[in-house]
């Protein structure tokens, strides 16, 4: 089957494709930010297996709308796809409104997208390190304020927020990102507590090593790479990933030996795990300043697919 084409254009947004598919209030819908690869992508697809309506969310020109195309041919669910870069400060504001124009009212929201580094903090682009740190926390806070008012609004509704077990370690050459996961997992804590009483869910997965795309496959083969068994699939992370959410559990640590590792961290004398820290991670050769993309002022990208009749 091929999705049923509704394009129209909508004037009322500048230089925006709309393949518009009507939405009923009572569907399920679910958000997920970083959805073109890797553990968001895993997730989407997880997610729609179960029948649950998409949101995608993604960078321009990593292939979301092919990931929109099949997602929706293959389970017969209504996919939209907003294309946009989440450090431009406009971006959560115009997708939150995107998602409020056209009755979607998401029972889940997942923030996944980030990025990290394994480099030296002084020899680091201080433009990606500022990047990282907009995109690992400011996007996720703009997000999760946007939407609670909307989430508030179902019987129940779940928020899982990308943390990382680089959260509980002191981390060199990885100083920026280990510090915003510790952020996030701090951040969606507290906003537990604060919802405990609500029909919102929060969950932090931190996942360990997981081999998300060539890049971490190259930071891996410099810290984990002699021990593969160590190193998840996206799949068997996002596999546990939305159980938990499901089951209401807060912190989610796939992987038994992960799980064992924190166990150990908190047993072992600091100065010794800070030595250990130091023989395992070593730095790599850092981005090129033209890898890390910005957005300018209204370049967003809205569509939409979905099977008629399902």
């Amino acid at each position: 089957m091929t999705p049923k084409n509704l394009s129209t254009r909508d004037g009322s947004l500048q230089g925006i494709s709309l393949f518009a598919a009507a939405n009923a209030n009572h569907e399920r819908f679910a958000i997920i930010t970083g959805a073109s690869s890797g553990i968001g992508l895993a997730i989407a697809e997880e997610l729609a297996s179960r029948e649950i309506n998409l949101v995608l969310v993604a960078l321009p020109g990593t292939g979301l709308e092919d990931v929109a195309i099949r997602l929706a041919q293959t389970h017969s669910i209504k996919v939209y796809f907003f294309c946009a870069d989440l450090t431009h400060p406009a971006a959560p504001i115009k997708l939150f409104e995107e998602c409020r124009q056209r009755k979607i009212c998401p029972q889940i929201l997942v923030n996944n997208a980030g990025f990290g580094n394994l480099e030296l903090f002084e020899s680091t682009d201080l433009n990606e390190l500022l990047q990282m740190m907009r995109l690992n926390t400011q996007a996720l806070v703009a997000l999760t304020h946007l939407f609670i008012p909307i989430l508030k609004q179902n019987r129940r509704s779940y928020i899982l927020n990308l943390g990382s077990l680089a959260a509980f370690f002191k981390i060199p050459y990885k100083a920026v990102y280990s510090a915003t996961k510790s952020f996030v997992y701090s951040f969606s804590a507290a906003l537990r507590l604060e919802l405990q009483s609500m029909n919102i869910s929060v969950s932090c997965l931190c996942p360990g090593s997981t081999l998300t795309s060539a890049r971490v496959r190259d930071i891996l083969q410099r810290t984990s790479g002699k021990n593969p068994l160590f190193v998840q699939s996206p799949e068997a992370v996002a596999r546990r990933a939305v159980n938990k959410m499901f089951a209401g559990q807060f912190r989610i640590v796939p992987g038994l030996h992960n799980r064992i590792l924190l166990f150990l961290y908190s047993l072992i004398p600091e100065p010794v795990t800070e030595g250990l820290l130091l023989k395992i991670f070593k730095p790599m050769p850092a981005l090129k300043p033209q890898l890390v993309v910005s957005i300018q002022n209204n370049a967003f990208g809205w569509g939409a697919l979905g099977l008629a009749n399902r």
